[in-house]
């Protein structure tokens, strides 16, 4: 079974000559073992997997790409939402990443049209706040203050002069912490303007926690309702995708890491792996690649049970108690993960 459907997207600001400068200089500082586990842990970072929230992820992207095609005049927004840990952003970033449709586009003036912007929005971003957001993403500095009715016509402005059609705007649950003055219900004003301009109207895809879905509420005259398309994503299941997993497992130290995968695996591991990552791909791998680190940097030539309870306890912050360790927690189905919306873990056990 080929898991992989291509390469997962770079660090954005990779082509900054500024950041290459700098890793090519630690490059050539770090030691033979740090540059070697580096390489490795950089070839099993780049795999990418699909998941069944692909196949739904595709539908509002071709919905998207199909509506641009034809210059269709009713544009829309988009809500895809899970829980912390999902993958959210790699799993859009891949496909915008990958799509023929959406790629650097010439002008035919010897520079580019980009159809797609990404946006990752600020902590309790206001209304200000957002529209200086997608000004940075373009590389659009605002030289002295403006009202936000003035940012957001900059916004639009170069929206167009940019080529862009569509826009990601990432962590969008922070606007819902933002003052209500300027904030939340002015911010579903502005997605609303955008979307219905007739200049250059815009497709935009909220990307964020389940409440996103609450942006509509904010529209005191309900004309979002019927321009927002909501996608869930959907976490794993044992049922569904405990095979999955247990493959990637296999790929990732095997093929990818050259490592062996150690027969000392406790009982159940593959559902202890998922239940230890909420049933979240994007939690899940991150405990498998912290797992392969730690064998690499102890020289190991397997990844063994004390890897895998080492990955785990890195992901969670926790400490060498066992009870803490979903790995090795004998009432493990009993241990409490929960997980506050910042991110970080407070594991505890019930014994």
């Amino acid at each position: 079974m080929n898991l992989t459907s291509g390469k997962k997207p770079r660090l954005a600001a990779a082509t900054d000559p500024m950041v290459r400068r700098v890793a090519t200089a630690v490059g050539e500082a770090i030691n033979p073992k740090t540059a070697r586990v580096a390489a490795t842990m950089d070839y099993v970072k780049s795999a990418y997997y699909t998941t069944r929230n692909d196949a739904l992820i595709s539908v509002p992207i071709d919905r998207m790409a199909g509506a641009i095609s034809i210059m269709d005049p009713d544009t829309f927004a988009v809500t895809v939402h899970a829980e912390t840990g999902a993958g959210k952003s790699t799993l859009l970033e891949q496909h915008v990443q990958d799509r023929k449709e959406f790629q650097p586009i010439p002008d035919g003036y010897g520079d580019f049209l980009y159809p797609v912007l990404y946006v990752l929005v600020s902590s309790k971003a206001t209304m200000t706040d957002l529209a200086n957001d997608i000004l940075d993403a373009m590389d659009y500095h605002v030289t002295r203050p403006k009202k936000p009715s003035l940012l957001f016509k900059d916004v639009r402005q170069q929206l167009r002069l940019r080529g862009t059609r569509v826009i990601i705007l990432d962590d969008f649950q922070h606007v819902l912490d933002a003052p209500k003055t300027k904030g939340p219900e002015h911010i579903a004003d502005s997605i609303k303007n955008m979307i219905q301009d007739r200049k250059w109207p815009i497709f935009i895809v909220l990307l964020g926690l389940p409440e996103i879905k609450n942006v509509i509420l904010y529209d005191p005259k309900d004309q979002l309702l019927r321009r927002v398309d909501d996608f869930p994503l959907r976490p794993l299941t044992l049922v569904e995708d405990g095979a999955f997993v247990s493959a990637v497992v296999i790929e990732l130290v095997t093929q990818r890491a050259k490592l062996n995968l150690s027969g000392d695996l406790v009982e159940n591991f593959t559902e202890r792996l998922m239940f230890g990552g909420r049933y979240q791909f994007g939690v899940i791998i991150r405990i498998i690649y912290h797992a392969i680190q730690d064998a690499l940097e102890k020289d190991k030539d397997a990844v063994d049970r004390q890897s895998w309870e080492a990955g785990y306890r890195r992901l969670v912050n926790a400490s060498d108690d066992p009870a803490a360790n979903v790995f090795s927690n004998d009432n493990w189905r009993q241990m409490a993960i929960p997980v506050n919306r910042t991110g970080p873990y407070v594991p505890s056990a019930k014994n």
